[in-house]
């Protein structure tokens, strides 16, 4: 009796061709990889600086940021201050009355909410009031925005020079960090937010907001949503203190 073929059986057990799965198996893996990839991006993407990623002590949005953080009482009247740091009324009222509304948020009396505008770029034609607005909130990260507030109105340029382009720069507005008092990591962290231009959407987020929260000039002031009379700003801008008597009647 013949003995049966050897080539035959090894040919038998010999194992099947699987190239074919092998391939489906990398290119599975591949496709997974890239899909990992592609969310991984914009997961970073949401992450970032979108338009509602405001500095700390923000609103979300653009609605502004609060001047110090968890210091007002409870029940005390929000004051929203709308300006403009290229803005000469502004300044007239940061030279009258600025002072005491700083006090009045320092102590808890209101909660102070700046909106930061930037409209005057266009009229003037330069982008110095985006430069100290990111500015202003990068001041924000540390916990100094009232005082890069102070610092930017008192360095502020008259009108005719700021329309040849005599205006906050960005080495200018980095070296208002020594008027805040930043030092080490701080003072690092805030100069590369400036010269990142990381807010320029929260910039542009706050322009738009204050617009659709009727604000068309600078400064504007409102208490609980109220926007003062032609009256009650004219005391602002010209009677030092006035601030306290208008902050009066709102009191409970």
């Amino acid at each position: 009796m013949p003995r049966p073929d050897a080539s035959a059986k090894l040919a038998q057990a010999k194992p099947k061709d699987r190239s074919g799965l092998r391939n489906a198996i990398i290119a599975a893996i591949a496709v997974i990889a890239v899909v990992g990839i592609v969310v991984a991006i914009f997961a970073t993407r949401g992450s970032g600086n979108t338009a509602a990623d405001g500095p700390k002590g923000s609103n979300p949005g653009g609605k502004g940021v609060v001047a110090y953080p968890g210091k007002a009482a409870e029940g005390a009247p929000v004051v929203d201050l709308y300006e403009d740091f290229q803005c000469p009324i502004c300044k007239q009222l940061e030279t009258t009355n600025g002072s005491a509304i700083d006090a009045a948020a320092k102590a808890g009396k209101i909660k102070l909410v700046y909106h930061m505008m930037s409209f005057l770029d266009d009229n003037l034609r330069n982008d110095g009031s985006k430069i100290a607005a990111n500015a202003s909130f990068c001041a924000s990260d540390a916990g100094k925005f009232p005082q890069f507030h102070k610092a930017a109105f008192a360095a502020q340029r008259p009108e005719e020079q700021a329309q040849q382009g005599d205006t906050f720069s960005v080495n200018e507005v980095k070296g208002y960090a020594s008027k805040m008092g930043l030092s080490g990591s701080a003072l690092t962290t805030y100069q590369q937010c400036v010269s990142s231009d990381k807010y320029s959407k929260y910039v542009t987020a706050t322009q738009t907001q204050s617009s659709k929260d009727g604000v068309n000039g600078t400064p504007t002031l409102k208490i609980n949503g109220q926007a003062l009379d032609q009256n009650q700003m004219g005391g602002l801008l010209n009677d030092p203190g006035s601030f306290d008597g208008i902050l009066a009647q709102y009191a409970k």
